[in-house]
Order: structure tokens, then C-alpha cells, then sequence
């Protein structure tokens, strides 16, 4: 067909013995005149909408590796988002386009015929907020990626996918629209079958980070003041199960992508952020960059300096002589009294890390390969690791396809979305903003912000609060191009190793900020026109 926008089929997800809604295969062609005609079609015409959201999280290798587009990770391998040299045809770029129309397509599909099945009104109503959701889920994603976009509120046909671009405030008010509906039409929970359903607090969520991107401030605060006033939803207590398979599920996840241990159903993330110690022996494709390592705090809320420590001759610490770095006093002290999401996210020299064995593993640097029960990483002149997303011991031996579910959404970045929103609506910021910080601060054990900041101030402590408490899960690449900052920390940055030692050097031009239009949509479809500086 002309345009990939509408090279679509409806997928149908096949019901059976798993218990789990997510857990199977869709299947492919069954035609829309044979298909839609009772309770069960519409369920299984809805699923596929969460297979295209797991497409997308996949298709990046693992959504969370986004951030290695900005200043607090890096992809192991030279890409052109990494370097800022990506041509407007790049993979990426398509791959992206072509997925969320997809789910678009399928949505369209799904909200034409539903209303027409005779069917118990709760299951109806359900289905149709699935559907509304999703659309305005993949419109909200073209948005943030694309900028304005086409708009298909109907399953076009080939001769209808032609249409221009949308504006910037037209995409985003059909957002609203999708996820306003949505929110009156979807529940609240559901029970353990259809978990991993989106629910009223997903579009609530997804509607107030609508209101955010577009600076509709006091309308994004009042929605994520309602999640985090009348939701079920809470800060899970540990920090680190958030992000293991033992998490699955947990009281903080909003909206997450869910994963079974089945070849094809699970999600990459041992493979790409673990390392040889593993069972699985990840490739550590992914690594925090010292940049983010560096930003975390003291245990007392102070910032980090290498000038408040010395080397082993005593003079003060300098982190890019690799000299320095091989003294493991020296390098212990480092990193003691530090906020404690550093070790729960970040494998640092002289941690542990439980290994395949089930034994503690420590990571000696400069790195051991001899001692007993040591961790060796498989880039071995001076990298962090990650331990997010990461499973120790040896249960799960399946590195592409870990049932480890992905967090989209979850009370602790709608939090903190509240108080960035708040505090943009205020001259300074009033006490709610700083109750939503402290309270993820609190969390882990570190002490409140200080009394008095400013408007500017608490800006950029939630800028810093953001990039602490989400690395790794893909929110920070939205967030420096939302915030215009993407140029400023990123471009002509060195990749380097702890040591000092250069890496490589990244780039982000000024046209970084939105993606291109893929260039075979451009060739097909004349009506639309390229975003500034691709060509």
C-alpha cells in the first residue's frame, strides 16, 4: 500500500489457557465483515492496542533506553541519536511513525464497531475507554516525538491517509478529548485476569501530562492532584522492587507494559542493561553515565564534590586521572552517605552485586578477574553499571524475554509533575509543592528541601529530583526537550568513562528537539511537510 499509516490489519488477540490477557499471540486477518459481532470480539478487537504499546516499548530495544539519547546514559554502540548525525530516514523514526498509526488504526477500528455489538454495558464501556485511551495515548506520543501530526478519527482507507498536518494545539486537544473520554468511561481497578488494563488514572495521568507539555498549568496540577488525592495508587517503600519482576503489579505502578517468561512475550532488559555476572550475561548495551552518578546527593541533602575527598597520597581526588581511581579506600569513601537510589539503581566500584551463583559478587576496580566472588563487568576501563532493571541470582535465564513489566506511568513522576505544574502556576512555591518532593524524598530516606526557594530554585531542584528518580525508565529524553535544555547538557558532552577517559562525543542540533517526519511518508504522502532542519 501507498502509506504505511494505513498498510494496517486488524490484530486480534486469541483468549486461552493463560490466565493473563497479555500472555498469547494476536492473530492476523480475520476480516472486519466476519469479526465484531459479540462481547468476546470486542475484548479480543481491544487487545491488540496493548500489543502495539509493547511493539513500541520494544522496538527501541527497551523504552528506558531512551535516556541514552541524553546526559545521564549512553548506548555502549555508536547511533545517530547518540552522536547527532541521524539522517530523516533513519529507522527509528519510521518504525515509530508506522507503529503508533498502527495502534491508531486499531483503535479507530475498535470505536466504530463497538458501539454496535450488544453486549453487558460495563464490559462496552471498558472496551470503548481501552480504545479511547490508546488513540489518544498514540497521539500523545506522535506529538511529543513529531509535533504536529495528521488526525484520523476514523479507520481511513488508502485513499484517505493523505491528509496534512495537524497543529501543535489541535493534536493536543484531541489528546485531552481522547483521554477526558477515557477517564469517564474505564474503572478504576480490575481483578488479577486483567491486570496491566488501562484504568481512569492512567487517562487522568495521560490528560494532565497533556495539560504539562502544552504549559496548561494549573489544568495539569488539578489532575495529578486527583491521583494523588483520590487514586488508590502509593509509594511502594522499596525503591528497588520497582524495578524487578518481585515488583510486578506494585501499589505505585500507574500504567505499565506487562510481560510474561515466554519467547516473544518478555522484555529485553537483562540483556541490555545486565552484565556478565548475570545469568543471562547481559551485554550492558545501556550505562549512567558519571554525569548522573555524580548528581546524586549527599545522605544530607548536599551536593556531591569531588574536592571534599582525596586520593591515596592525600591530595584532593581527581576523577579524571585514572590513578586516582585505583586506590579503593579512596574510591570507597566516594561513594558512602549517598542518597540511597544511587545503589539502588547504579552498580558502583567496591558494591555488591548478587550474581548467578546466589553469592555476592564485589565489583573491584581497577577490575579483578582472579579473586573469588568478584563482579567483572563486561566494559572494563571504568563503567557504571545498572542495577535497575537488573535480576540477581538465577531464575530467570530468558535475557530477551524477561516477564519484568515496564513502568510508563507511576506516582512518584505524577508527583513530581505536580509539583513542576504547580509551581510554574505560583509566583514561588506554596507548601503543596514541596509536600509532593519531600514525600519522594522521604521515600528513601533523604531530608526535605530547604525552606524559602524560589520559583527558579524549585524549578530546578524538580529538574534534578526528575533525572534522580526516573533514570533509566526513559522519562528524562521528553523531559530535556520539553524543558529546551536538550542542546544545553548534551550536545558536544563526551561520553567518558569514570576514569576520565573519553568514549565518545555526542551531539544534539538545534532541530533535535522533534523528530523528523520519516521520509517515505514524506515521498507518499505530499501534503505534509518536514519539521525544521531535516532534510
Amino acid at each position: 500500500m501507498k502509506n504505511k499509516i494505513i498498510l494496517l490489519v486488524l490484530s486480534v488477540c486469541l483468549l486461552s489457557s493463560c490466565s493473563d490477557f497479555l500472555d498469547r499471540n494476536s492473530l492476523v486477518g480475520l476480516s472486519e465483515g466476519d469479526f465484531w459481532k459479540s462481547q468476546q470480539d470486542a475484548i479480543q478487537g481491544v487487545n491488540p492496542l496493548y500489543h502495539a504499546n509493547r511493539e513500541f516499548v520494544n522496538s527501541i530495544v527497551v523504552y528506558g533506553m531512551m535516556d541514552d539519547f541524553t546526559d545521564i546514559s549512553y548506548q555502549s554502540w555508536a547511533t545517530g541519536l547518540t552522536t547527532g548525525v541521524n539522517p530523516a530516514n533513519a529507522g527509528i523514526y519510521e518504525t515509530s511513525w508506522g507503529i503508533f498509526y498502527k495502534g491508531i488504526y486499531r483503535a479507530n477500528t475498535a470505536l466504530k464497531y463497538i458501539p454496535g455489538i450488544e453486549m453487558d454495558e460495563k464490559i462496552k464501556n471498558r472496551c470503548l475507554g481501552e480504545a479511547k485511551f490508546f488513540r489518544g495515548y498514540f497521539y500523545f506520543k506522535l506529538w511529543d516525538y513529531f509535533g504536529g501530526v495528521p488526525i484520523y478519527d476514523y479507520p481511513m482507507n488508502i485513499d484517505e491517509g493523505y491528509e496534512p498536518r495537524n497543529t501543535e494545539e489541535e493534536v493536543y486537544k484531541f489528546i485531552v478529548q481522547d483521554m477526558t473520554d477515557a477517564y469517564s468511561l474505564l474503572e478504576e481497578s480490575y481483578g488479577q485476569s486483567d491486570k496491566g488494563r488501562a484504568t481512569k488514572w492512567a487517562a487522568l495521568a495521560m490528560r494532565g501530562k497533556a495539560h504539562l507539555w502544552a504549559k496548561q498549568y494549573d489544568k495539569a496540577a488539578d489532575d495529578f492532584k486527583e491521583i494523588m488525592e483520590k487514586s488508590d495508587r502509593k509509594l511502594l517503600p522499596d525503591y528497588h522492587t520497582l524495578f524487578r519482576v518481585a515488583g510486578n503489579n506494585n501499589s505505585e505502578v500507574i500504567f505499565d507494559v506487562q510481560y510474561v517468561a515466554e519467547s516473544g512475550h518478555g522484555i529485553a532488559t537483562d540483556l541490555n542493561y545486565g552484565n556478565q555476572s548475570g545469568v543471562t550475561k547481559g551485554s550492558q548495551r545501556t550505562r549512567p553515565t558519571p554525569k548522573l552518578v555524580n548528581s546524586y546527593e549527599m545522605k544530607d541533602g548536599t551536593a556531591f564534590d569531588f574536592k571534599n575527598y582525596t586520593n591515596a597520597s592525600g591530595a584532593t581526588f581527581d576523577p579524571n586521572n585514572p590513578e586516582d581511581w585505583k586506590d579503593e579506600a579512596s574510591v570507597r569513601k566516594l561513594f558512602e552517605n549517598r542518597d540511597p537510589r544511587m545503589n539502588a539503581a547504579i552498580i558502583v566500584p567496591w558494591s555488591e552485586f548478587v550474581g548467578k551463583t546466589g553469592a555476592p559478587l564485589l565489583y573491584r576496580f581497577p577490575v579483578d578477574k582472579v579473586t573469588p566472588n568478584t563482579y567483572v563487568p563486561i566494559w572494563e576501563n571504568g563503567s557504571y553499571a545498572w542495577r535497575k532493571f537488573v535480576e540477581t541470582g538465577s531464575v530467570y535465564t530468558l535475557a530477551s524475554n524477561m516477564p519484568q513489566n515496564f513502568p510508563l506511568i507511576r506516582l512518584a513522576d505524577v508527583m513530581l509533575m505536580y509539583a513542576e505544574a504547580k509551581n510554574e502556576a505560583l509566583s514561588a512555591p506554596d507548601k503543596s509543592v514541596y509536600d509532593a518532593v519531600n514525600d519522594v524524598r522521604d521515600r528513601v530516606g533523604m531530608p526535605a528541601l530547604p525552606s524559602g526557594l524560589s520559583k527558579e530554585q524549585m524549578r530546578e531542584r524538580i529538574y534534578h529530583e526528575r533525572m534522580i528518580e526516573l533514570c533509566g525508565e526513559g522519562q528524562r529524553y521528553s523531559d530535556i526537550r520539553r524543558w529546551r535544555i536538550g542542546k544545553d547538557v548534551v550536545d558536544g558532552v563526551w561520553m567518558t568513562e569514570f576514569t576520565g577517559v573519553n568514549i565518545r562525543q555526542r551531539g544534539f542540533p538545534d532541530h533535535y528537539y522533534l523528530w523528523p517526519i520519516p521520509q517515505n511518508e514524506m515521498d507518499r504522502n505530499p501534503n505534509l511537510v518536514q519539521n525544521p532542519g531535516w532534510k
